[in-house]
Order: structure tokens, then C-alpha cells, then sequence
């Protein structure tokens, strides 16, 4: 039977391999001197935000999906043209990922939107 303790453990398990599946992601990225282009910017922008939620598994996922050689990416990415995606260069996801690194353990993922105070 998994006890609290046991729980909160695993959870902090996901949490650091999502933090430095993301961190790999975006070191990789920079030591190219390059910015990340929309299939990157789009699955580490997802990978960020499932770290905000506490949905850690998804996250490592999506990190490394990020890090797909173009010549093994689906044809049929779906992705379109997103002015908030466009925006999201390494300097944006880069402070996005400090943020979402920072918050404390989450128990369970979560769903709902995620709405940002800061500046207000």
C-alpha cells in the first residue's frame, strides 16, 4: 500500500526529472547559439506549462519531443503559425521554466487554467 509519504516522494521524483529533462531541452538549444524554432518553442512552451500544473511525467515527455531531429518529426505536425508561441524565444521560456521550477511540490496535476499574478 503506497502511504502520503510514499506519494509526495514519487511526486518529487517526476518533478526533478521534468525539471532537468526541460533544463537538458533548453541547454541544448542555447549551446547551438541558435533559438528554438516552432517545434521546439511549441513542446517546451507544453512542457513548461505541465510543469506549472504538476503534470511532471507530460512534461519530461514533452521536453523531449522538443529535442526531435527535424528529419524525424511528423510531417503532419499540426502546427500552425501562434503569435503566442512566436513569442516564446529562449529568454521568455527560460523564465518561465525558473518560475515553474520554483513552485513547491504539487500532490496531484492540475487541470484548470493557469493564470499569472506577477507584475499586477
Amino acid at each position: 500500500m503506497t502511504t502520503p509519504a510514499d506519494h509526495h516522494s514519487d511526486r518529487e521524483r517526476e518533478r526533478a526529472e521534468a525539471i532537468k529533462a526541460i533544463e537538458q531541452a533548453l541547454s541544448a538549444i542555447e549551446g547551438q547559439r541558435r533559438e528554438p524554432d516552432q517545434w521546439e518553442r511549441a513542446f517546451l512552451l507544453q512542457a513548461v506549462s505541465w510543469l506549472f500544473r504538476g503534470g511532471y511525467r507530460i512534461a519530461a515527455v514533452d521536453a523531449d519531443l522538443a529535442l526531435t531531429p527535424a528529419n524525424e518529426r511528423s510531417r503532419a505536425s499540426n502546427l500552425r503559425p501562434d503569435p503566442v508561441i512566436d513569442r516564446c524565444n529562449l529568454a521568455v521560456l527560460r523564465s518561465a521554466f525558473q518560475d515553474a521550477a520554483a513552485q513547491p511540490v504539487s500532490d496531484f496535476p492540475a487541470f484548470g487554467p493557469i493564470i499569472f499574478t506577477r507584475g499586477r
